[in-house]
């Protein structure tokens, strides 16, 4: 079980329940993504994922063919349905 600081279980549960599914995640520096979830390890604690779209496109490099992406939990304030 996850104990850090920002993201809940229950978030984790979410995230866990929709692997290769399509989840919205708010980030604690502002940014809101909507990305396909690849990965998610409480062991690493942290989510692997396929960028869709994002409220900050600057700060993603551009290719023909998008990477996957990780992201601490940490860094997770919260993950929406």
């Amino acid at each position: 079980m996850y104990s850090g600081n920002s993201v809940t279980n229950s978030d984790i549960e979410r995230l866990k329940a929709n692997v290769d599914k399509i989840v919205r995640v708010r980030c604690r520096d502002g940014e809101i993504f909507v990305g396909r979830a690849v990965s998610v390890s409480e062991e690493e604690e942290d989510l692997i994922y396929d960028l869709i779209s994002t409220s900050r496109e600057s700060q993603y490099e551009k290719a023909d063919q998008q990477p996957a992406y990780w992201i601490r939990f940490d860094d997770i304030d919260s993950v929406e349905p």
